[in-house]
């Protein structure tokens, strides 16, 4: 848009100098640090408003219409009718607007004005945010937050280490390591030591990416400049905070817009619904209609005036003035003015403030409010309120979504032996599933841990009496023999492990050593770790309680304490996990000089990367599939020893990388050469629970006719199992699994699946298909597989997709979304999980424990999957048919006011005079009609399970309460296929609309006229003239358009009662006394003159009683001939709903008797709750949409 900042594109790359002294340095290419989120300033914020509220094309139109409308020969109205609301319609918006725009204002001021420290001539100076360049000394102090994209140089650590916090960036409170290179360090370590020597930087160019980051740091080193290759651990990010350590000094290296976080920033989300779109196609037709009847007015008009115009003496027309053709062509256009009031104008801005309203009463639903991690839901995106209620197609990730995303270590495989077993009080499936496999090993006994100091307040249930035996040399298996040589390529170094204790203690040590964790301390000094996964944080924390204790790290060196044994070992390299590598590894040299390279991952890429020659790796597998059964999530641990010179060679070459992108490419390919050959240590088993309530709001959500597929990395029978726990694939489901490695194998797999298919369809089965992601990789490349797929997809109760990466997510979304065009939800909790939230039509992001990423690029947050429940089932139906009804009625009430202006066309020769006073015009959709059907639109409820007691109830009456909430409850999913399958916003349903407001301006404007016609409607004897007429139609309109809200509203609140009553009956009335007395108006004198007369007031309600009949009528036909399920529902709900409120008054009578009373009362009480469990019984016999 016109207001936003377009970042400045750079060639390649940026150079730059220190800037250490006072003197500014020139600078142009880069922007300043000055922030400017801000749309608008004084000067401009009326043009560029404005325009902006001009980019709809209603409000284009309805800027048309005023302009035509101040044309006095095209008009017989006066143009402040048209412009009145017109400026009132985008006040409302520009006054929006403008306060979200102050709200950036105070944003942006308190940024720039934030305080921090610079390094000039030798001494630390106060400055602003806004002041600060690139190339400045920043010096930031524990707590402080960085003020641009800083290269970190130096802190008050030896090692150069510092920890940063971006949960300000992308949520994540895990502190993350950084460092200064040790020679900058050297050169920065304090501000003694610190000097005016200049340094120079070569940059990549700005980008999004917060992870990273390739840059050159040049040092003057005797005399001249060294290169230093930096990365992302040397980058500390603009809005993240320091922790853990005291002070650092940075060089800046991006400012303002160039700043990661400013590249991040993403314009506001503009989505709209399918109803909107279908209502801009509604409101083109109308126009088209409202052509229509223009030019058959005006062709009546013509006609007129070319039969009886000379004749008609009162109009001044002779045979050389009168020209048919043009006056035909001037009425065209006044009445495209009449009839204007057929497009609502204060629609769009209505729907604004009741999606506003709406969002509003979600955020403080107190049931989407999830105590533990103190969340409500809250609303991104307000546009797409009704779409809630019209999902098809869920795509849910597992991990975090489904699960807890708490880890529990369960089981450590080492070698050829299986440990760990739940304590005996919390028997689990997992324990039952594993009887077969714990045999095996010696019986094991539960008693509480000694010796293994716990370090933080994590979950651990992990114990095995024969491991900590092991561990501290008392089993018997301790020297039972194994013999694993582990040796590098040339044979130079080697390691031979003699027996079980030596390999445990090897396997500890990678779990202790393998990882991105850093420790954090408390007060009273006590340690917890801090990883970026909870997978992560388990493993390390595992090792250790169990001895193997990591206590710290430097960017050279990592510290040990084990077995209560100090160990320190040099830390070569480190890389890090990530969703397409799915391993972390390090390169560790040892106190001996021995390279290692320690790697974790997951199995299915470790496996592949193992030696040919495994002594464990068959008995591992076994034990992998068992824990894969029973849901719980395996990583493989390997090492490798490495040569010196084979060491050097890959030294050499990471210091070469090319800059740019081709840097990351050539480091996954020098990685991936160094990664292989593999010796298997052992593997590990995590449980990670189900959330609270998944299986029961999947269930429902089944029974809703809603699609739902889990997206995870997990493996197949992992991935299977969590989702029959979840009720994703039930007992009685036909489950088709696709898990080929060939394209060709899995184009025949497939068509035997469809044959399968094929036989579910015609047996009535349910059905469910479980697909690893290489043989989805080759359906998403194959229009012809994917063809099938979908076709099969689109019939299955669920589907489950494993071993998919965050692309494979996005692409499957998209697969169903363009093929199918059905409405589409993505939820999830990670990263990983953004590329699909942002692919589905409506987002939904978990508070989770993996940062902030999936909410901040989400439409709508919850704190846990169950909250999806009543956002969807609730809400959503709610919505979908609150806006629905919603527009149809503005329709129906815009079609109601606009049939009598046609039809008094031809009263007065087709001459485009209007039958309404100009005000009265202008106030109709603005104040009269309106107010009543915003409170509608945001309160109104079909049906609602909450039922609330006015006094003390007793203990049975709270269960009969309970009862009645749980029955309402089931109802909700069976009603959800009204938004699904669109029954309320449709063409038929337009037409039906439009048709009985028609109907309802024709009764009123014929039936009115025929009695104001022959009644004497005065004292005096006179008929009435145009003006009583008018009037008296008017405000019959306005009577019926209300009446049509009280039928329609199917919840009644006090708010409703006062809209009605207040907003728009009295406000009515007051504006009718104050028109009597309106000089140089239609009305003027008239008002109260009607209303004094008893003929009126029977119109009216004759009027109502008409219309009344004819609506009940209706609604009866519809009843009989029409009845959909969700009537049948409604009407089970309501008749049950009945019987308990009676059976609830009589308690509330016999509560307030006496003993005697409650005798009497007592047979009744019994016959009362048979009843109500017959009507349980009987309403639970409706069948499933």
């Amino acid at each position: 848009m016109f207001w936003q900042q377009r970042p400045v594109t750079y060639n390649n790359q940026r150079t730059f100098e220190s800037n250490f002294y006072f003197v500014q340095q020139d600078v142009p290419q880069f922007p300043s640090n000055f922030i400017k989120t801000s749309r608008y300033n004084l000067v401009t914020f009326l043009p560029f408003s404005l325009l902006l509220q001009f980019t709809r094309y209603a409000n284009i139109y309805f800027l048309c219409i005023a302009i035509i409308q101040c044309i006095p020969i095209l008009s017989t109205l006066n143009p402040f009718s048209a412009i009145a609301p017109l400026v009132f319609v985008l006040g409302l918006s520009m006054c929006r607007e403008g306060w979200e725009d102050y709200g950036r204002h105070v944003s942006d001021n308190e940024v720039n004005s934030t305080e921090c420290f610079v390094l000039k001539d030798r001494r630390v100076t106060k400055t602003t945010w806004a002041e600060i360049q690139v190339g400045d000394y920043v010096y930031v102090r524990q707590d402080e937050s960085f003020p641009a994209d800083l290269i970190v140089l130096g802190s008050e650590k030896d090692s150069g280490a510092c920890y940063i916090e971006t949960s300000s960036l992308d949520g994540e409170k895990n502190l993350k390591p950084k460092s200064a290179i040790l020679d900058s360090q050297q050169m920065y370590k304090s501000l003694d030591t610190f000097n005016d020597q200049i340094i120079k930087v070569v940059a990549e160019s700005p980008s999004q990416s917060l992870y990273e980051f390739d840059a050159q740091l040049f040092l003057p080193i005797n005399s001249e400049f060294k290169k230093f290759q930096l990365n992302a651990k040397q980058l500390l990010l603009r809005g993240a905070q320091l922790r853990n350590t005291n002070w650092i000094i940075g060089i800046v290296v991006y400012t303002g817009q160039d700043s990661k976080i400013m590249r991040n920033a993403d314009a506001s989300r503009v989505k709209s619904s399918e109803i909107e779109t279908t209502m801009n196609v509604l409101i083109l037709g109308i126009l088209c209609v409202q052509i229509t009847l223009s030019i058959i007015s005006c062709s009546f008009s013509s006609v007129w005036l070319t039969k009886f115009g000379v004749d008609s003496f009162y109009l001044d027309y002779t045979n050389d003035s009168l020209n048919p053709s043009l006056l035909s062509f001037y009425v065209f256009f006044s009445y495209i003015l009449l009839y204007n009031t057929m497009i609502p104008i204060s629609l769009i801005v209505s729907l604004e403030f009741v999606k506003v309203f709406q969002s509003y009463f979600m955020e403080m639903d107190v049931e989407m409010y999830v105590q533990q991690r103190n969340k409500f839901c809250k609303v991104q995106t307000t546009t797409i309120n009704e779409e809630l209620g019209q999902v098809e197609y869920i795509f849910s990730d597992k991990t975090g979504t489904l699960t807890c995303n708490q880890m529990e270590f369960k089981y450590s495989v080492i070698g050829n032996f299986l440990y760990g077993k739940e304590n005996q009080s919390q028997t689990t499936k997992t324990e039952i599933a594993l009887q077969n496999i714990l045999p095996l090993q010696n019986k094991l006994q539960i008693h509480p841990m000694e010796g293994i100091q716990s370090h933080s307040l994590t979950n651990f249930n992990f114990y095995d009496e024969e491991l900590i035996n092991i561990i501290d040399g008392k089993n018997s298996k301790t020297t039972a023999s194994v013999n694993l040589v582990l040796k590098s390529k040339d044979n130079k170094s080697q390691i031979t492990i003699n027996n079980q204790k030596e390999l445990v203690d090897y396997y500890f040590f990678l779990l202790s050593s393998a990882h991105e964790c850093i420790i954090q301390y408390d007060q009273d000094k006590n340690t917890s770790y801090q990883g970026p996964s909870p997978d992560e944080i388990t493993l390390v924390d595992a090792a250790a309680r169990m001895g193997y204790k990591f206590t710290g790290a430097s960017a050279s060196e990592q510290n040990f304490m084990i077995l209560n044994q100090p160990r320190k070992v040099k830390l070569l390299k480190s890389f890090e996990f990530d969703s397409n590598r799915k391993r972390m590894s390090v390169i560790i040299q040892d106190e001996k000089g021995i390279i290692k390279l320690l790697i974790k991952g997951a199995d299915s890429i470790i496996k592949s990367r193992l030696s040919k020659e495994q002594k464990f790796l068959d008995k591992t597998i076994e034990w992998l599939e068992d824990f894969s059964r029973i849901g719980l999530r395996c990583l493989l641990m390997a090492t490798r020893i490495l040569s010196e010179d084979e060491y050097k060679k890959f030294d050499n070459e990471y210091n070469n990388l090319p800059d740019g992108e081709q840097r990351a490419i050539e480091l996954n390919r020098i990685t991936d050469e160094l990664e292989r050959d593999l010796t298997l240590i052992g593997a590990t088993a995590v449980e990670d629970k189900l959330q609270s309530q998944v299986p029961e709001t999947i269930a429902d959500l089944l029974k809703a006719n809603i699609k739902v597929w889990m997206l995870t990395g997990d493996k197949l029978e992992t991935a299977e199992n969590i989702a029959k726990s979840c009720k994703l694939i039930q007992g009685d489901f036909t489950v088709m699994r696709l898990s080929e490695s060939n394209e060709q194998d899995c184009m025949d797999k497939l068509k035997d699946i469809q044959d399968t298919y094929d036989l579910c369809i015609k047996e009535n089965r349910k059905k469910s298909i479980v697909i690893e992601g290489q043989s989805l990789d080759f359906i998403l490349n194959s229009d012809q597989m994917a063809s099938s797929f979908v076709q099969m997809a689109k019939d299955c109760e669920s589907i489950v997709c494993c071993r998919v990466t965050p692309k494979q997510k996005a692409d499957v979304v998209r697969l169903i979304k363009n093929r199918l065009n059905k409405i589409t939800l993505a939820i999830g909790d990670g990263a990983n999980d953004v590329n699909m939230i942002q692919a589905a039509h409506i987002g939904v992001g978990l508070y989770g424990n993996e940062g902030m990423r999936a909410v901040q690029s989400a439409d709508f947050a919850l704190g846990e999957f169950q909250c999806l429940w009543r956002l969807l089932l609730v809400h959503g139906h709610w919505n979908y048919i609150r806006i629905s009804e919603m527009i149809l009625y503005f329709f129906y009430k815009n079609m109601l006011f606009t049939i009598p202006q046609f039809f008094f066309s031809f009263f007065c020769a087709f001459s485009a005079q209007s039958f309404y006073d100009d005000w009265y015009i202008t106030l109709y959709n603005l104040i009269f009609t309106a107010l009543p059907l915003i409170i509608r639109a945001t309160f109104d409820q079909d049906i609602n399970y909450k039922q609330y007691l006015n006094y003390d109830a007793n203990q049975r009456i709270k269960n009969v309460q309970l009862k009645q909430e749980n029955y309402l409850k089931q109802k909700f999913p069976y009603l959800y296929y009204v938004g699904q399958k669109k029954t309320i916003f449709t063409i038929p349903s337009y037409m039906m609309w439009a048709f009985t407001g028609i109907l309802h301006g024709m009764i009123i404007f014929f039936f009115l006229f025929w009695i104001m016609d022959y009644e004497a409607l005065n004292i005096d004897g006179y008929t009435g003239g145009l003006a009583p007429y008018s009037l008296t139609v008017y405000t019959a309109i306005i009577l019926v358009a209300d009446l049509q809200i009280i039928i329609q509203t199917k919840y009644w609140t006090l708010f409703n009662v006062v809209a009605v009553s207040f907003l728009s009956l009295f406000l009515y009335g007051g504006y009718v006394i104050i028109s009597h007395y309106w000089p140089g108006e239609l009305m003027m004198y008239t008002p109260l003159t009607i209303l004094k007369m008893p003929s009126f007031w029977l119109c009216q309600f004759l009027i109502l009683v008409i219309v009344g009949a004819l609506e009940a009528f209706r609604a009866e036909f519809n009843r009989q001939y029409f009845l959909e399920t969700a009537d049948e529902i409604l009407v089970k709900t309501k008749q049950f709903t009945w019987t308990l409120n009676e059976w609830l008054s009589k308690q509330k009578k016999v509560a307030r008797q006496d003993s005697f009373w409650a005798e009497i009362y007592k047979e009744d009480e019994q016959e009362q709750v048979i009843q109500f469990e017959e009507t349980i019984k009987d309403a639970n016999q409706i069948p499933n949409q």
